[in-house]
Parts: structure tokens; C-alpha cells; sequence
């Protein structure tokens, strides 16, 4: 081992320190690349850590969950449990959002529960002496409208213990007094820190539940068998579900697990492109230095030891890359963990996410697959290290051949990959995850990488002539260095390729999202101004609107129709998904679903008559329903059994959503109120802005301080902005990953610079000028990347329709309509052209580093 080290440093660190301009250059492309696949997964990480903190405070240390599926239980059900020998302890729960009394305050968590049942639950403590947090805590057993405020919530709002607060929530505003603070520990943690906790009674009478609790959690007595708790659940009524406590906290997470896959891969693609990096360096010190290699076989090194030494090379450069990273991640994951996890509130669950955790599961995983990474990217050139033979010592050049029957080699693996890639697309996901389809997506990378070789020597050799013509021996002698060095340039073109290829069919699939979402938008969201109950939206609309102010929205104004709506959330199994109950006839007269399975003709008027119900792609494709299927749920105490009539595609949630008319689920099951309702207007109107500033001071002026009001387009450009949010991360992603194929470019240009630096300073000594020498770096920069970009806009264009086809469908459940936004592409590739041919700039200045005399001088 010591032999090896004192070899490694003499040949390969001092090589590398001569030439130190190419090894930093490598370095920091993997260290973009690790940067950000370190950035997105500690992001990810982060809002994953919030969340199953939050479920497992509230989780507690019961044993199970009793809840009732879409409503809220009777407090009666408590005496069940009262004296049931299976039972040890049982506590109540119940959370809302609420905030103080002023509308631009951001809401926050209010925990309801009872101070003594839940004690051995449950952890919360005061802060200040015990004198004083046993007073506050009995403060909220005995005085009605007190809380206790986390520390974080407290200084937020400017309070301290016994300041007066006034909460609003949907159904009222009353006065609290803060009774204490609490220690940052347990419940206090929930939802980063922004709780507040009151008794269950003053909970009850805040929210107008007289009577009612959101679930019921049961410690089991020492010794209960798992037979004994399955015959608890069965003794208990139809519309109730025993629940392990864990079940919210593992749906929630599965969800999150999900996107954290697809943006890891995203990210890694950054990563990849720093491999052909890798691969270039390592591949070109073999090349330059294949006599010392027969020497050192001739003075008797071991085929391994020349192996050994280039793997080497590549652990060391994916380790510095990495170590180099850190700073960088440093800085991105900031900025990375705002967009991700305002995006996993959006899709998926609410998370609160305050400070960053460094998990040394995420930071090995970083480190080893940089690394990894690195030495399967060194791996071929070092392959090829060992296999150079000592009589080669005394060889001038390796022969031509050779060159052409690797490039035909190249490409015949490149046909095996894509075929192997279309072989792979229709596979089943694996546990829910597309492996297979990722798979398919990095062979596809590899075919047109491999494939580039046999591109780069047709394209140079397809305009030998007109080059000739046209721009001079410049571009001519340019154009045999391409083909001469097909083999070694391809590797930085296939890092083009790739970085390409992910841009295009990003922008495709993104546009084509962003189109399909627009449609969506103004068909199905549509209406001139939308209701809910205040703070509806952030409650999930538990609460529905009163009911004389929905007699009074009857009444209101003979110029707009109204569709009312009641939203409940829902499981299956571990999924969530929606219901949604909503005036189907008058909505047909004025929007209409984006349709996906079914004929829409006939299934509207079925669907407003009432007799079944229709299902979003998500909710389809996570249940395997299709119409023709049945669909069955408890609602309330309610059971709904349903066929399904057609299938619609929805983009409001990750979960999916079932749709049916709400005045036949009020005949056929039970009342289930109005959570919102949205106006439309029944004949255009002259001046529609006049009209519906008219109908929004009429409805504030009556109910202002117990609705919350949003405008169609208000609401409609919020969903946009949400989605350009969403997708913002990705267009992080795509930008760094350019940079490290511009980098690619740059390197490889560089190098073939030096290498042939002799060749260049002869031409200068024989009268060739600068200004020619320049030309012909700049056609040869040319080259590789119209090479690169032509490439990669065929493969994007294939990874385009991967992505939305089978990618998107497995991962998330939905899919769009295929639209290319020509426009944007037209403009950016000549963008992307342009930057790459900048790249050769380094490559120009290093051509006349040194005058030719010294170069050309025999040493």
C-alpha cells in the first residue's frame, strides 16, 4: 500500500498539478452537480423530518387512532371505552387553524385537548418556575378562552403570559388570554413551532362542535392481543375506523417519498453530466500518456497497479468534487428548501419547515454516490490503462483503425441501448415507484452518447467539401481533428447531449403541463368569484358556511347562478384522495370537466341527474377503477356506493378527487351543507368588472367578517403561480446542468489544445496566423456542439414523451397533453450555441499560452 501511495503521488498528483487548470475545471463540475443533488435531498429531507415530527407529537404514545371518515366523532363514543377490559387510557384530540383577529395574520395551529386525560399521551410543558407553569396549566383546566402560545408563535405576535389575544376562526372571534408558554418540546414543535393549546371545552366553543371531538386515541392494557383489538374494531359502529397512529404520518410521507425520487433523479442529472467530466479527464491521461504506461509495464508494474492507479484518480476527483460542494450546497439548499417545501404543502401535505437538519444518512448517501459515480466513470479509461502493452513503449502513434472500429463499436451499443430502453418503457412500476421507466431513461442517455462518436465523424467528413469552400482550410483541418479525435471529443458531446436533452424535453413537458393546467383551469375552475367559510381553505373546509348565510347567498342576485360545493377528505387504505358534492347541473351549463375517459356527451347529463359518480386520472390510476367500477365510501356515517361514469383529468391534488351531484347526495344520504359556492353570470353583462365589484360589496357588507372572498381570475392566476413555483426547482436543476456541459466543452476543447500543441505553434512557425488558429478552434468548438445540440433535441424529444407517458403517470398519477412550445425552443437552443461556443475561449488563450520557439525547440 505504501509502494502504491508513493507511485500515486509521483504519477498521478504531480501530473495532475502540472496541470491543474483541466483538474480544476473537473472538479468543479462534479461539484455542481453534487451540490445540487445534495441540496435537493437535505430539502426533501428537511420537510420530511417536519412532517413526521408533527405526526409523531401528535401521534404521541397511543396505541390507536379512532376517527370517523370524513366528519368528526360524538364525544358518547367515549364511553365505549370507559370500562372496556382491553382498554388502559384513553384521551381526546382535536385541531383546527385559526389566527388573530386581523386578515393579513397568517393562520396557525390550535390544538384542543384535555389538560389531564392527555398528560400521559402526549408532551408539553410550561416555561417559568413550577409555581408558575402549574398555575397556567390549571389556568387552562378552570378559566374558559385561555391558551398556551409556543415560544416561536409568541414572538411573533408580540405576547406575553396574560396578554389578552383576540382568534378569529371560521365560526367566530373571541377574546383569549395567554396563560403561559410553552417549552420547544413536544406538541410545541408541531407545524415548525406555530401552535397554540386550549381545553378541549373551550375548543368546542370556539368552533361550534358542541359535543364533538376529531378522534379518540386508546393506550391497551399489557398484555392485549392483536385478536383482541381486531374485535374491538368489529364491535364498533360501520361509520368508525380504528387506525394505527402512524397512518397519517406513513401516507404523508410515501407522498413526499415520491417527489423526493423524481427531484433526486432530476438532480442527479447534474451529477451524470459531471461524469462524462470524469471520463474525459481520466480517459485523456491515458491517451497522453500511454507511453509511460509501457514503460511502467516494461520496468515490470502489474496490469492491476496501472488499474489501480486511474480508478484512483477518478475516487480522488469525485472526493474533492464533493468536499468542494459542500460550501456551495451550503448556500443553494437555502434558497432550494423554501420552493421545495412550499411545494409538498401544495401536493402533498402541510409542512413547516424552520430550520435545516443535516442528516448523516443524506450527507453518506451524497458522498458515496458522488464518488461512486466518479470511479464507474473512470473505470473504462483505467480498463483501458491496464490493457497497454510494453512494446507500445517504442510505438509513434496508435493506428487509425483502431479509432474507426471503436466509433462503429460505440454505435452498435448505442442501437443496444435504445432497444433495451423501448423494451423497458412498458414494465410495471415497482412498489410504486417507475424504476423501470428510470432505467429506460439512462439507457436512452448512454445510446446517444454512445452514439455520438459515429455522428461527429459523419457530420465532419458529410461537409469536408462545402467547409472547404465555403470557410477555407480553417474549418477544413478542424474538421479532420474532429474525426481524428471522434472517439475522445464524444465523451464531452454526450455530457452536451445529455444536459440537451434534459432541457428540451423539460421545456416540452413543462409547457405541455402548464398548457393542459391552463385548459383545466378555465373549464373546470371556472366562475366569477368563489365563497368559502373563512378560513375554509386552510381547514380543509371542515366547517361549512351557516345556513342563513346561505339563504341569504340564495336571495342575493337574480344575475348569477350559483354552484354549491362540499368538500370532504378522505382514505383509502393508506391514499388520500377528495370527495367533492357540487351543483352538477349548473356547472355544466357554464364550465366543464377536461375529459380523459368516457363519452362527455353522454355522461353529463347522467352525472347531473345524479346517477354515479366521476373520477380524476389520479384517483383512477392509484385505485385501478375504472368506469363501469363501483365506488364505495363512509361520508359522515354515510355509506356511498356509486358506479363510476367517466374519468376526468384534475391537477388540485397528488391525492385525486371524486366528484357528484350535490343535490342528489343530499337525497340519497344526507344534508351535507355548503363549504363553498361560486357565482357565475347567467348572461354575459355589459360591464362584467362593474357587475361583480357590485355582487362582492354586497356579500362584504352583509357577511365581510364570516366569508372569505376570492375573484375566478384571482384564483385562477394563483393556480399558475403555484405551478410555475412547482416547477421552478427543475429549472434550478437545468440551468446547472448546462453549466457543467458548457464546462465539458471547455475542458475537452482545452485539452485537445494542449495536445496538440506542437501541431498548432507549427502551423504559426510555417506562417499560418493567429486569427486562422482561432477559426479553427472556434469550427472545431462548432462541431461538437451543433453535434450535441441536434442530438440532444432528438433525445429530449423522446425523453419528453417518457417523462409525461410513463415516468409522470407512475410517480404521480396524472398525465397532459403533448404540446411543444416551438417559440421557447427556438429561441433558447441558438442560446444554448452560443454559450457552448463560448466555451472556447479557454481553449483559444491556451493555443498561444507560450510563443512556438519555446514549444518547438528538441529538448
Amino acid at each position: 500500500m505504501i509502494s502504491f501511495l508513493r507511485l500515486f503521488i509521483a504519477f498521478s498528483l504531480r501530473h495532475a498539478a502540472r496541470h491543474r487548470g483541466r483538474t480544476i475545471a473537473v472538479v468543479c463540475g462534479i461539484a455542481l452537480g453534487a451540490a445540487v443533488f445534495t441540496s435537493v435531498r437535505l430539502a426533501v429531507h428537511a420537510s420530511i423530518a417536519s412532517f413526521t415530527r408533527s405526526m409523531d407529537f401528535f401521534a404521541g404514545n397511543a396505541d390507536r387512532v379512532l376517527v370517523q371518515p370524513g366528519g368528526v366523532l360524538p364525544e358518547e363514543t367515549l364511553a365505549r371505552f370507559y370500562t372496556h377490559p382491553a382498554v388502559r387510557d384513553y384521551t381526546v384530540l382535536s385541531t383546527t387553524y385559526a389566527r388573530k383577529a386581523d386578515a393579513a395574520a397568517p393562520p396557525f395551529l390550535l390544538i384542543g385537548i384535555d389538560p389531564l386525560l392527555d398528560r400521559t399521551f402526549r408532551e408539553w410543558r410550561l416555561r417559568g418556575r413550577e409555581a408558575e407553569a402549574v398555575e397556567g396549566w390549571l389556568d387552562l383546566l378552570r378559566e374558559p378562552y385561555t391558551v398556551l402560545l409556543s415560544l416561536p408563535l409568541a414572538r411573533e405576535l408580540g405576547l406575553a403570559p396574560g396578554a389578552r389575544l383576540a382568534l378569529e376562526h371560521t365560526r367566530r372571534t373571541a377574546d383569549f388570554r395567554v396563560a403561559g408558554l410553552l417549552e420547544p418540546s413536544g406538541l410545541a414543535l408541531v407545524e415548525g413551532g406555530r401552535v397554540g393549546i386550549v381545553d378541549i371545552a373551550t375548543f368546542q366553543e370556539l368552533t361550534g362542535l358542541y359535543g364533538k371531538i376529531d378522534r379518540i386515541d386508546l393506550k391497551f392494557r399489557r398484555g392485549v392481543s392483536a385478536a383482541e383489538i381486531e374485535e374491538l374494531a368489529r364491535s364498533l359502529p360501520q361509520d368508525l375506523a380504528l387506525h394505527p397512529p402512524s397512518a397519517a404520518r406513513e401516507s404523508g410521507v410515501t407522498m413526499i417519498r415520491a417527489y423526493q425520487l423524481n427531484l433526486s433523479v432530476l438532480s442527479f442529472a447534474s451529477l451524470f453530466v459531471g461524469m462524462f467530466l470524469v471520463y474525459s479527464l481520466v480517459a485523456l491521461n491515458v491517451a497522453a500518456r500511454r507511453k509511460e504506461l509501457a514503460i511502467l509495464r516494461a520496468l515490470g508494474a502489474a496490469p492491476r497497479t496501472l488499474f489501480a492507479l486511474f480508478l484512483s484518480e477518478g475516487v480522488l476527483l469525485g472526493t474533492l468534487g464533493w468536499l468542494a460542494a459542500i460550501p456551495l450546497g451550503a448556500v443553494l439548499v437555502r434558497h432550494l428548501l423554501e420552493a421545495v417545501s412550499r411545494t409538498i404543502s401544495t401536493l402533498f401535505v402541510r409542512v413547516r419547515v424552520e430550520d435545516l437538519e443535516l442528516s448523516a444518512a443524506e450527507i453518506a448517501v451524497s458522498f458515496a454516490v458522488t464518488v461512486v459515480t466518479s470511479l464507474l466513470a473512470a473505470w473504462q479509461p483505467a480498463g483501458e490503462a491496464m490493457r497497454v502493452p510494453p512494446r507500445e513503449a517504442m510505438d509513434m502513434v496508435a493506428p487509425e483503425e483502431r479509432r474507426r472500429r471503436s466509433a462503429r463499436f460505440a454505435a452498435l451499443l448505442a442501437l443496444g441501448c435504445l432497444a433495451a430502453c423501448g423494451a423497458l418503457l412498458p414494465l410495471p412500476p415497482a412498489g410504486g415507484v417507475p424504476l423501470a421507466g428510470y432505467l429506460a431513461v439512462l439507457l436512452l442517455f448512454l445510446g446517444f452518447a454512445l452514439l455520438s462518436p459515429f455522428l461527429l465523424e459523419h457530420l465532419a467528413s458529410g461537409l469536408d467539401g462545402l467547409l472547404a469552400r465555403l470557410a477555407g482550410p480553417p474549418a477544413r483541418l478542424a474538421g479532420r481533428a474532429v474525426r481524428q479525435g471522434a472517439v475522445r471529443t464524444a465523451v464531452s458531446v454526450g455530457a452536451l447531449i445529455t444536459a440537451v436533452a434534459l432541457f428540451t424535453a423539460l421545456v416540452i413537458m413543462v409547457h405541455s403541463f402548464r398548457r393542459t393546467v391552463e385548459t383545466w383551469v378555465r373549464q373546470t375552475v371556472s366562475g366569477e368569484l368563489f365563497v368559502t367559510a373563512k378560513l375554509g381553505q386552510v381547514n380543509r373546509f371542515r366547517f361549512p358556511i351557516p345556513e342563513d348565510i346561505v339563504e341569504g347567498l340564495r336571495r342575493l342576485d337574480a344575475a348569477f347562478d350559483l354552484v354549491e360545493s362540499r368538500r370532504w377528505f378522505l382514505e383509502r387504505g393508506h391514499f388520500p384522495y377528495e370527495f367533492e358534492a357540487m351543483g352538477m347541473e349548473t356547472f355544466f351549463r357554464h364550465g366543464d370537466f377536461l375529459w380523459l375517459q368516457g363519452d362527455p356527451a353522454a355522461i353529463r347529463p347522467r352525472a347531473a341527474r345524479g346517477e354515479g359518480v366521476l373520477v380524476s386520472e389520479v384517483f383512477a390510476a392509484r385505485t385501478g377503477l375504472r368506469p363501469g367500477d363501483r365506488f364505495e365510501a363512509r361520508i359522515e356515517g354515510s355509506l356511498v356506493d356509486l358506479p363510476i361514469l367517466g374519468v376526468v383529468r384534475d391537477y388540485r391534488t397528488d391525492g385525486g378527487i371524486v366528484f357528484y351531484s350535490h343535490a342528489h347526495f343530499r337525497e340519497r344520504f344526507h344534508d351535507p351543507r355548503w363549504s363553498g359556492v361560486r357565482f357565475f353570470f347567467r348572461e354575459p353583462p355589459a360591464d362584467p368588472e362593474a357587475e361583480l365589484s357590485r355582487l362582492r360589496r354586497a356579500i362584504l357588507e352583509r357577511w365581510g367578517d364570516r366569508l372569505d372572498l376570492v375573484g375566478g381570475r384571482e384564483l385562477r392566476e394563483a393556480v399558475l403561480r403555484i405551478f410555475d413555483e412547482t416547477f421552478a426547482v427543475t429549472t434550478v436543476l437545468l440551468l446547472i446542468a448546462l453549466a457543467v456541459a458548457a464546462l465539458g466543452i471547455a475542458t475537452t476543447l482545452t485539452v485537445l489544445v494542449l495536445e496538440r500543441s506542437r501541431q498548432l505553434n507549427t502551423i504559426l512557425a510555417v506562417g499560418g496566423s493567429p486569427r486562422q488558429i482561432r477559426s479553427m478552434i472556434f469550427w472545431e468548438a462548432a462541431f461538437l456542439v451543433v453535434t450535441g445540440e441536434g442530438a440532444g433535441l432528438a433525445c429530449g424529444v423522446l425523453l419528453s414523451g417518457m417523462l409525461i407517458e410513463v415516468i409522470n403517470r407512475q410517480s404521480f398519477g396524472w398525465t397532459f397533453l403533448y404540446t411543444v412550445d416551438w417559440p421557447s425552443l427556438g429561441l433558447s437552443l441558438p442560446l444554448i450555441f452560443g454559450a457552448a461556443l463560448g466555451a472556447a475561449l479557454p481553449a483559444v488563450r491556451a493555443a498561444f499560452r507560450q510563443p512556438p520557439a519555446a514549444l518547438l525547440r528538441q529538448r
